[in-house]
């Protein structure tokens, strides 16, 4: 009798362990398609120049926007033999139809340690953002990697 109920018991335990990991799938799927909803992107038709320097090249920069921003961004590939200086910078500019800047960002960019991916692979990540309402005032998004920095 007592192997039965034994048995019992660890059958039941069982299903409901089952029972709870599907609950918690379910959850995390739900949480997920809750939460990639919140955080809607769209690529955005404005037109991408890059402007490269010689120490690397703006490599696959994309721009997308939010609800209520605009993000673009993108990676600097380092020319090989070249080190990235500790004033190294991306500048990501809104430009409108007659070639003024209505708004600019600009992104510091850190040199990676050797050992990391991106130090052995060469790219740099960056990222800028505007808010919607500038960049619909603008004809197309500039892109420009700058080894030094700004000069007042």
């Amino acid at each position: 009798m007592k192997i039965s109920q034994q048995n019992f018991f660890l059958t039941r335990i069982h299903r409901f362990a089952k029972i709870g990991c599907a609950i918690i799938a379910l959850a995390a799927i739900t949480a997920c398609a809750s939460v990639s909803s919140l955080f809607k992107q769209t690529p955005s038709s404005l037109p991408i120049e890059t402007l490269d320097s010689t120490g690397g090249e703006v490599a696959g920069t994309r721009a997308y926007e939010s609800a209520d921003r605009l993000y673009v961004s993108g990676h600097i590939k380092k020319s090989f033999g070249r080190h990235i200086p500790y004033a190294a910078h991306v500048d990501v500019q809104l430009v409108d139809k007659m070639g003024r800047v209505i708004a600019e960002k600009q992104d510091d960019i850190d040199p990676p340690h050797p050992k990391s991916s991106s130090g052995i692979s060469g790219r740099i990540s960056y990222v800028a953002s505007f808010p919607l309402s500038e960049a619909r005032q603008a004809a197309k998004i500039t892109v420009r990697y700058h080894l030094d920095g700004h000069t007042s």
